[in-house]
């Protein structure tokens, strides 16, 4: 009926009017047209849930689809880069000779085309002029004290720029921009500047590693060029169209002039290699009067070796691939190398520049994979990142991997204990939680120390993060067990488990258990005592109702099952004080009192530590001490005279039998004697003789208040 009903209503030619008419005309009564009403709903219901669901639906593909077209963008940002590096490239090979006899252009230091070779004048002005601008930068720039390090470097621009967002497209800062022939500074905006100060240096990107692509003018985004250096992505918005294609033709002369000065490298290179014992042209120039001196007289310099040279492009191959074993290999040897040649050529100190920079690029690389992020899956836990945590490592970066390292195991901790809900019992869901955060904690100090097996500062980071994790889940316990209708031996239940488990962390060196007992000693040391209250009130309840009559056990069969429970509870010598077939010489409130405080009395023991033992000895010995005073009360009354001998019989029970069976459990748990048990045998030791005897051997006063009398 609702397939049929869907394929009605879901008809091109439905019509509403005529679909009600017949619904009133086939039904008959009101409850069948509810029916049909309550029919039409869930149709209606059902309808909406598909709906919801085909939304979500092309919601997901839509994400997946964005997520395509980003992926799609950036190759072709990378595809046009390496256009634009082809282009470059064949334009400085069609201005080269194979002869070498022409010298390609070079750009000057305001960024004109201009021909090398003057005199030796023109050359100390020139160097004088670039080193004086490169001054002016470091007066204005904070930060970039290694500006004149690198040799022959020259300003070829420089501007104001505004940064972008290259997600969202917003204004995130402004900036100075300045292009060298060998690299692209970026120095932000000091607000509060003092003196020459205007600008702080914020990056240096590498010429060789960049890429500058243009940005077409949108309705956000108008007067944007791209700048791609990995792993970066960074967005700069112009003043005008001017200065934009100012900036766009300085990045590609300056481009074209590095082209050009590394193809002549190669070539004098080559040349060096075909005939290694005859002089280049320009030392024929600097020495013509012997043309012919010796090729042994001259030691030539040690060529550098292919790999070295193309060390900076195979690192960012590798880090790009994700290869990090072998970017890490590739730097130990191209480091070793590095350190056994302590000369100052240029070369050499342009590679180790380039190596440094890659080290930083692979440590960033790895600290992200480390990193935890909402959209961050981890299915694969602790070992998915042992790879990055060895190589942060052996990088020497062992502060930000133990950092990190905490950081993704407070995220797995958190996840696995959300993972609980509190339902059922209190000591199912206590026992659930500290299972699950103990077990996760000793897998992560197992991980933590095959990570870090030699490292103190790393350890003692370790030890201080687990306290944190393990004061956060305490302050939790400690709201969900310590409720007004708790009672004692619920939590001395939860604390046993929760103390067993934490102990399972000791076979590992880490010693917990201390910070434990001391984070739960302020609420077991108030909830000991609001017990003691409790039951002292208790017992003062039940002495008003007592009658000191014999306790009847019914039948033979209800002795039995009586003496059993008695001795299952450690009282085995109840049977000497039946008498007849079912009756006992003990009142019901002494058996009730017997059991209720061998019950307190186990449940104190296994919440009972060194700086709680004071509490739970005035626990005990308070709670004793109000069913004493309730014999000694009733000795003392003239109402109970006739039963005299018989409340002596009680109070021989309680000092011989119960209190003797508490000091021998306190002894063996604890491992001295309690000298409060002492204490009160002592004082009351008078209640089970004869009457005549407790008057004059009674003191005149046993306590110092009267509120139990």
């Amino acid at each position: 009926m609702a397939d049929i009903a869907s394929k009605k209503i879901g008809a091109s030619d439905f019509n509403p009017e005529k679909y009600v008419k017949e619904l009133s005309q086939r039904c008959v009564g009101g409850q069948e047209l509810q029916q049909q009403r309550q029919k039409i709903q869930t149709l209606a219901d059902e309808t909406n849930n598909q709906l919801k669901k085909n939304v979500y639906q092309n919601y997901m593909q839509f994400i997946e689809t964005a997520k395509e077209i980003s992926h799609l963008e950036s190759e072709m940002y990378q595809l046009s880069h390496m256009l634009s590096e082809q282009r470059s490239l064949l334009s400085s090979l069609a201005t080269t000779s194979l002869l070498g006899d022409k010298i390609p252009s070079a750009i000057d230091n305001d960024g004109a085309v201009g021909t090398p070779g003057e005199g030796e004048e023109g050359k100390e002005e020139e160097e004088e002029e670039r080193r004086r601008k490169l001054a002016a930068i470091l007066e204005k720039v904070e930060g970039c004290v290694t500006l004149l390090e690198t040799p022959g470097r020259t300003i070829i621009h420089e501007g104001d720029l505004l940064e972008l967002d290259p997600i969202e497209n917003g204004a995130l800062q402004r900036v100075h921009a300045y292009l060298f022939s060998d690299g692209y500074m970026i120095a932000s905006w000091i607000p509060n500047r003092r003196g020459p100060v205007r600008y702080k240096f914020e990056a240096m990107y590498e010429l060789g590693s960049l890429a500058v692509v243009n940005v077409r003018d949108m309705s956000s985004v108008k007067m944007a060029f791209k700048l791609l250096a990995f792993p970066d992505t960074r967005v700069f918005q112009c003043t005008s169209n001017q200065s934009k294609k100012e900036w766009l033709d300085k990045f590609e002369q300056a481009k074209k002039a590095r082209l050009a000065q590394d193809q002549l490298k190669r070539e004098s290179t080559n040349i060096t290699e075909r005939s290694p014992l005859r002089p280049s042209h320009s030392e024929s120039l600097e020495s013509p009067s012997n043309p012919f001196e010796d090729a042994d007289d001259s030691i030539p310099e040690a060529e550098l070796p292919e790999w070295l040279l193309e060390v900076p492009e195979d690192l960012d191959v590798c880090i790009a691939q994700r290869h990090f074993e072998e970017a890490y290999n590739l730097l130990e040897r191209a480091r070793e190398f590095l350190d056994k040649n302590t000369t100052t050529d240029p070369v050499i100190t342009d590679i180790r520049r380039k190596v440094e920079a890659r080290v930083k690029a692979l440590t960033e690389v790895l600290m992200k994979e480390l990193e935890v992020s909402p959209d961050k899956s981890l299915q694969g836990g602790l070992r998915a990142a042992r790879r990055a945590v060895r190589l942060l490592n052996q990088l020497g970066r062992s502060t930000q991997a133990c950092d990190l390292f905490l950081k993704l195991c407070s995220c797995i901790l958190k996840t696995q204990l959300k993972r609980v809900k509190r339902e059922g019992a209190t000591i199912l869901y206590v026992r659930q939680i500290g299972g699950i955060f103990f077990s996760n904690l000793t897998d992560m100090t197992r991980e933590f120390l095959r990570a870090f097996p030699h490292s103190p500062s790393c350890a003692s980071a370790f030890v201080v993060w687990a306290g944190s994790e393990l004061t956060h889940l305490t302050s939790h316990l400690i709201k969900q067990i310590f409720m007004p209708q708790s009672s004692i031996t619920m939590l001395a239940e939860c604390i046993t488990c929760v103390r067993i488990q934490c102990d399972q962390l000791c076979e590992l060196g880490v010693d917990l258990r201390y910070q434990l007992d001391g984070l739960l000693r302020t609420p077991l040391t108030r909830a000991l005592r609001d017990a003691r209250e409790k039951l002292v009130d208790a017992v003062k309840l039940r002495a008003a109702e007592d009658k000191w009559r014999p306790m009847n056990l019914q039948s033979k069969a209800g002795l039995t099952k009586f003496l059993q429970e008695m001795s299952d509870i450690g009282i085995a010598s109840i049977h000497t004080y039946v008498t007849g077939d079912c009756w006992l010489g003990l009142t019901g409130n002494t058996v009730a009192f017997s059991k209720l405080y061998l019950t307190l009395l186990e449940d104190c023991l296994r919440l009972a530590t060194p700086e709680l033992l004071y509490t739970v000895d005035e626990v005990l010995s308070g709670v004793f001490q109000a069913q004493i005073l309730h014999v000694e009360a009733s000795l003392s009354s003239d109402k109970y005279k006739a039963e005299s001998k018989f409340i002596q019989k009680n109070a021989g029970f309680l000092l011989d039998t119960l209190l003797t069976l508490a000091e021998h459990c306190y002894e063996e748990k604890i491992g001295n004697p309690c000298a409060k048990f002492s204490r009160l045998r002592d004082d009351y030791s008078w209640l089970k003789k004869d009457t005549s005897i407790k008057k004059s051997v009674k003191p005149v006063t046993k306590y110092s208040t009267t509120e139990y009398i």
